[in-house]
């Protein structure tokens, strides 16, 4: 799952059905590789040709950047609305702190092809490809060390659950793991030897890899075990994000899935011919974006659903209860999502707490219309322990515990 900020569900008034994947139009039918969106409207694509775009509007308009570069860029990656890194063919890492109006290129210990790059807060930093190229960064990708050798096949994905705690994917059912930020990787039995093309951790024990012939695996226990899931598809899938544990999307050739009920089924949304994705993101539940051949972006508001839903005056979704939602991932370091639904507008706050009852962090105040939400915490500079976050909202009150662990 890529970065996450504080996000309002804005939606077509009234009862309908939503389309569900919308094409957005984009100055170039070069292969788009990777996505990285940091709020509902803001992100950036990149693709073949040292192609970067980047769009402020929600995919409305697509405006291009300078790379510096003709060469495949394969992913990118927003630590937050500033910093950026981008990672393509031999060894080939660009990095931008004022949102991309210029990028530089960073000093890198590898000339194999980087494939896919994560990050976890706003320092540790994993970019991974060809020939089990794995390289490691601590301070927000200024610098990289090499960190490759415990595997020869393509590394495809990779995931960071915390600063210490990465896993990756690749080809040949290889799923490696690192709790000590990095510094090994011992290899996991993942049960297939399909060529895994994504991973992603919702929390520390749950995860989800994806591959070559639709295969979809899961794991409870930190890639201890993983057991098959039925796609339902032979298509190949390249992509995985999961927005919580039980909602996430996969997809590849020609193909959308879907899950609500962590894995235990997908469903196939509207079929894009033969095309292929090659990447997807989600900023909430409903908000995303699909990239692959062509030039193609696909854009969702509504998750990918066709199912009818009850709008408010507003336009706003309308939740069927006040719910203040457990954080994910938990325990976590240094950053957590936190999700809350409001029914009614209203004005509403949410707030950190130690077990004193001394406030910590205010994420959310003031009126806010009836929707969905999602605050990212970064707890940097705060000490390890038990927290409390509570939501008021009128006449409602419901608290959480979360654990940071440093």
């Amino acid at each position: 799952m890529k970065g996450i900020v504080f996000f309002v569900l804005i939606l077509v008034p009234g009862f309908m059905a939503r389309t569900q994947w919308v094409g957005q139009t984009i100055a170039t039918n070069e292969v788009l590789l990777g996505t990285s969106f940091v709020s509902r409207d803001t992100g950036y694509v990149v693709g073949t040709l040292g192609k970067i775009f980047k769009t402020t509007d929600g995919g409305g308009t697509w405006t291009p950047q300078v790379s510096g570069t003709s060469g495949f860029l394969r992913d990118v990656y927003f630590i937050n609305s500033s910093t950026g890194v981008v990672v393509g063919e031999g060894g080939l890492i660009l990095r931008t702190t004022n949102g991309g109006l210029n990028w530089l290129p960073a000093t890198s210990p590898t000339a194999e092809h980087l494939v896919h790059v994560h990050f976890a807060g706003v320092l540790a930093g994993v970019a991974t490809g060809q020939n089990g190229a794995i390289l490691v960064t601590s301070n927000g990708g200024s610098t990289w060390i090499n960190r490759s050798g415990a595997a020869t096949v393509e590394l495809a994905g990779v995931f960071l659950v915390s600063n210490t705690l990465f896993y990756a994917a690749g080809f040949a059912g290889t799923i490696l793991k690192s709790t000590n930020a990095g510094l090994t990787w011992p290899a996991l039995t993942s049960g297939t030897t399909a060529d895994l093309r994504g991973i992603v951790f919702p929390n520390a024990d749950t995860g989800y890899v994806v591959g070559i012939g639709g295969v979809i695996r899961r794991t409870t226990n930190g890639g201890n075990s993983w057991v098959l899931l039925t796609s339902g598809i032979s298509n190949n899938l390249y992509a995985v994000d999961f927005i919580n544990g039980s909602t996430g999307s996969a997809v590849g050739t020609g193909v959308i899935l879907r899950t609500t009920n962590s894995g235990a089924s997908w469903t196939s949304q509207p079929p894009l011919a033969t095309v292929d994705l090659y990447d997807v993101d989600f900023t909430d539940a409903n908000h995303g974006t699909a990239v692959g051949q062509n030039g193609t972006i696909r854009r969702t508001s509504n998750g990918g659903s066709t199912t009818d839903v009850e709008d408010d005056d507003n336009g706003n979704t309308r939740p069927a209860e006040y719910m203040l939602r457990q954080n994910y991932p938990n325990p976590f370091n240094p950053s957590t999502t936190i999700q809350y639904d409001l029914p009614l507008a209203g004005n509403i706050s949410l707030t950190v707490y130690n077990l004193l009852g001394q406030e910590i962090a205010v994420l959310a105040e003031g009126y806010s219309n009836a929707g969905s939400y999602k605050v990212k915490w970064n707890a940097e500079g705060v000490a390890s322990g038990v927290y409390i976050y509570r939501l008021r909202a009128g006449d409602f009150v419901q608290t959480r515990r979360l654990l940071l662990l440093k």
